[in-house]
């Protein structure tokens, strides 16, 4: 047992350093809802508890926190914390024995009656998931139960994504689930990012019918809690950061702590790696949170290299990350507020591109391609149904996205889906027109002056603002200068005053479209435009 056993595996292994661990008066709430479950407050009937959040939400450190509470509360009989880098644990084969180790240790008298289940089968170790739950678990704590024994009922699992086969994922949850049948008093807590594959398995019958679950992404206090996390950290750092005496009393300002407040979208990892990039010793933390806010240039490491490794790797980790990344990027423009220089009107809502369908038309994808795409991002990206708006979960991935350096080898094209936004809206401002100008508008398309087309329409809707910033942001060729005297268009009114930059770029940016578009049409990327052209 002990050769098959993965001790890292366990809360307490002791050459863990830096383990997550709630901070003290944070996650007050979810513990509460925990330990009233565990003590049959609430959900008396349920066999397991899911806990689940998005990448970064304080998962496993609400995991680890209340293993090290229900172990001084002597409700705690054993656990398995996941991890996708340590080979002994980024798979089901040493659950059972890691589990079986621990109980054997939490409850004395069950130590022969497994160790005797080794004895009869040496090979047990190579059974089935299920099989193995049964003999050394399962059977052990009910015969047990059976003689009137009192013993801790709470088993821990973190980090079940990390598992790195899905099919064993399935089958350890399948298998707990019908353990719920044995009268042994058990329970279940079982952590995990909502990837779609896992939320599938907890919504089958058999396991839907003897767990409940928690939500991490929709928290009221999470946002309170982060915020008192940094202030409790900055003022750590003001009192004992061996430059201290550097610091001023008001640092940070209350500006920037609304900042980090909002990239932080109620999840941890990101106050959590700005603080632990700031109070190195070796380091001016004023300096160093400068460079977060990049008032000037990093030296050395960089502030986010931990919160962008995980992002690359849930990103890489996509069956078809090509696809992911252009939902990801319309999803992520979106949430962007870039003010416009200029009076467009106020009737635009973002939240319209991130409907599936919208999206879908957007990209030129076929119906349900989106809900296919995010099947492995669903701790980046929150998906409900087509009739619910996509909701990114950390507004910090935009910073990585923007980054250039940072997906190199990512197929990754912003300016690609700036213009798909363009040509999308420019035709929603076509549709909304077509019966009471549809003369004019036959006319302009049919003639293949679809720039004069889009600056005539665009003008008309309260998507403009996501036109003009698109069209900003789309590749550039050739000047439009001479197109829009060509064809005796003069600059709209709307862009006098707005400054040389701005007009300069958006001459600059429209023939790109053009291009782009007429490419899409002939290669029939995007059908509505074939009526037209």
């Amino acid at each position: 047992m002990t050769k098959a056993a993965a001790p890292s595996a366990f809360h307490d292994y002791g050459h863990q350093f830096d383990v997550p661990r709630c901070h003290e008066n944070t996650r007050v709430a979810v513990q509460a809802k925990i330990g009233d479950w565990v003590d049959l407050v609430i959900e008396i009937a349920a066999f397991v508890m899911w806990l689940y959040g998005a990448a970064g939400a304080g998962k496993s450190a609400i995991a680890r926190t209340m293993a090290e509470s229900l172990h001084e509360r002597q409700q705690l009989l054993a656990t398995f914390f996941f991890s996708r880098a340590d080979s002994s644990r980024n798979t089901i084969k040493s659950v059972v024995a890691t589990l079986a180790y621990n109980i054997a240790l939490a409850v004395p008298e069950s130590y022969h009656v497994i160790t005797s289940t080794i004895e009869k089968d040496p090979h047990v170790f190579h059974r089935p998931f299920a099989r193995q739950l049964e003999q050394l678990i399962l059977g052990p704590l009910q015969q047990l139960s059976r003689q009137g024994a009192i013993y801790p009922t709470v088993i821990v699992i973190d980090g079940l994504d990390e598992c790195l086969n899905h099919e064993e994922r399935t089958m350890l949850l399948h298998a707990i689930a019908r353990a719920a049948r044995h009268s042994a008093p058990l329970k279940f807590l079982i952590t995990s990012r909502p990837e779609v594959p896992i939320s599938r398995v907890f919504n089958t019958i058999p396991v839907i019918e003897v767990s409940t679950r928690h939500s991490l992404d929709d928290e009221p206090e999470s946002v309170e809690d982060v915020e008192y996390f940094l202030s409790a950290k900055f003022d750590e750092i003001k009192r004992t950061h061996p430059s201290r005496r550097y610091i001023p009393h008001d640092w940070p300002s209350s500006q920037v702590k609304v900042d980090l407040l909002r990239k932080s979208s109620g999840q941890f990892i990101y106050p959590a790696t700005i603080i632990r990039y700031i109070s190195s010793p070796r380091h001016s933390p004023t300096l160093r949170l400068e460079m977060v806010f990049k008032l000037r240039p990093p030296s050395g490491e960089s502030p986010f290299a931990q919160l962008y490794a995980l992002y690359r790797h849930i990103l890489l980790s996509c069956e078809n990350v090509e696809l992911a990344l252009r939902i990801l990027g319309v999803c992520l423009l979106s949430t962007q507020e870039k003010p416009v220089p200029w009076d467009v009107g106020s009737n635009y809502h973002t939240s319209e591109i991130t409907m599936p369908d919208n999206t879908e038309q957007i990209l030129g994808l076929h119906p349900g391609d989106v809900q296919r795409g995010l099947e492995d991002l669903g701790s980046l990206i929150e998906y409900k149904g087509d009739d619910m708006p996509l909701r990114v979960l950390h507004a910090s991935l935009f910073d990585f996205l923007s980054d250039s350096t940072q997906f190199s080898d990512l197929p990754f094209n912003l300016a690609a889906i700036h213009t798909d936004l363009v040509i999308w809206c420019s035709y929603l401002d076509a549709l909304k027109n077509i019966h009471c100008e549809s003369d004019l508008l036959c006319r302009l398309f049919l003639s293949c002056e679809l720039l004069k087309t889009m600056l005539i329409y665009t003008s008309k809707t309260g998507l403009m603002p996501l036109f003009y910033f698109s069209i900003l942001q789309a590749n550039p060729t050739h000047k439009l200068e001479e197109r829009l005297q060509e064809m005796a268009l003069p600059i709209p009114r709307s862009w006098e005053g707005c400054g040389a930059r701005i007009s300069e770029d958006i001459l600059y940016g429209y023939p790109y479209v053009i291009d782009y578009l007429q490419n899409s049409v002939r290669s029939r990327q995007h059908e509505p435009y074939l009526l037209f052209c």
